[in-house]
């Protein structure tokens, strides 16, 4: 591909990912039109009696901002893994961090409710978010251990440790399920299907005050990635301290999934779907490929959330149209031949 079919495809995504933008805003159980939200809008009318403006400022808009929050975070923290362990396949959801985050969210939800033993609030972040980070980062404790031991483990079997890990996290919430109080459990199992149908724009201000910071650290790791991508001993040569790069990654992604996790729950395989999907329009330089992944991964999950909205009568939860796009692309990815292209 040259540099001119490049920029093009480049600029044709850009545009794909605000037109779905703009859809999320305007397609839903009440579909709205341009025309009328800009008539109610010249009207100067309270919201009150302007119901396309109140429902497009009121429901759309802080549902359309957390669904870009998070497909932008969960896609970066697919990219900068990948690129990391040099596997297709490792991502939050895969590495288990997904469902360790979700374990600390579920037991800070039912143990420290209001007046509870550990509840707090600061600056819109509560013991939901730390204890869903703390458990997401005892998850990567354990596979950074894996990873930089003398005897390393291979990607692929580092792969496999998150798959069991993210298995002893779900048992794990399985059992407090089984202790929780019955009315705690309807809220709790939706939680866990994963949604962006926020209310307010307080889950919105939390999501871009941890993960637009987490977003940028990461950004600032594209040529480290580039030169990580010709091996360790490369890159170290060329005066990549690996180690740091390895611990900054690890941590600013738990911290990133931990966030995004307690507020809107597990979704899974965004951080798998997007990263390759944009691998085929910019190729595989970080440098472009991290910030186009993060336009198209706000966008992936906008056209997902519509599609939640749309599918049924009711609103199916979104984590369940990511799993039914991502997971026959998860077997797509293990069964290609270029799957070792990554080991070393």
């Amino acid at each position: 591909m040259t540099k001119a079919t490049r920029a093009a495809a480049v600029a044709g995504l850009i545009a794909l990912c605000v037109a779905l933008v703009a859809a999320s805003l305007l397609i839903g159980t009440e579909n709205l039109s341009l025309g009328r939200i800009y008539a109610e809008w010249r009207s100067g009318e309270p919201l009150s009696k302007t119901p396309a403006l109140s429902i497009l400022i009121n429901q759309r808009l802080p549902r359309t901002l957390v669904a870009l929050i998070v497909g932008c975070g969960l896609t970066l923290a697919g990219c900068s893994f990948q690129a990391l362990l040099r596997n297709p396949l490792a991502t939050p959801y895969t590495l288990g961090i997904d469902s360790f985050g979700a374990f600390g969210a579920y037991a800070a939800t039912i143990y420290g409710g209001t007046g509870g033993w550990l509840t707090f609030q600061f600056l819109g972040f509560s013991h939901v978010q730390a204890l869903a980070f703390a458990f997401a980062a005892f998850d990567v404790l354990l596979i950074y251990a894996m990873a930089s031991r003398k005897t390393r483990m291979a990607p692929s079997v580092l792969l496999l440790a998150g798959v069991t890990l993210g298995l002893l996290a779900s048992s794990g919430i399985l059992f407090l399920r089984y202790l929780a109080k019955p009315e705690q459990l309807i809220n709790m199992d939706r939680w866990l299907m994963g949604g962006v149908d926020v209310i307010g724009y307080e889950p919105v201000v939390t999501l871009f005050l941890g993960v637009t910071p987490c977003a940028i650290i990461l950004l600032a790791q594209a040529a480290k990635f580039d030169q990580l991508g010709f091996g360790e001993e490369m890159a170290a040569g060329r005066g990549v301290n690996v180690n740091r790069l390895q611990l900054t990654t690890f941590l600013v992604c738990s911290f990133m999934t931990g966030i995004i996790v307690s507020k809107v729950g597990p979704i899974g395989f965004v951080g798998l779907i997007v990263p390759h999907a944009v691998r085929t329009v910019t190729g595989s330089r970080h440098r472009i490929l991290m910030p186009a992944s993060l336009v198209a991964g706000g966008a992936f999950l906008c056209l997902c959330d519509i599609l939640a909205r749309k599918l049924m009568t009711g609103e199916t939860p979104i984590g369940i149209i990511t799993s039914l796009i991502g997971a026959p692309f998860f077997l797509y990815l293990l069964t290609r031949r270029r799957f070792t292209d990554w080991e070393t």
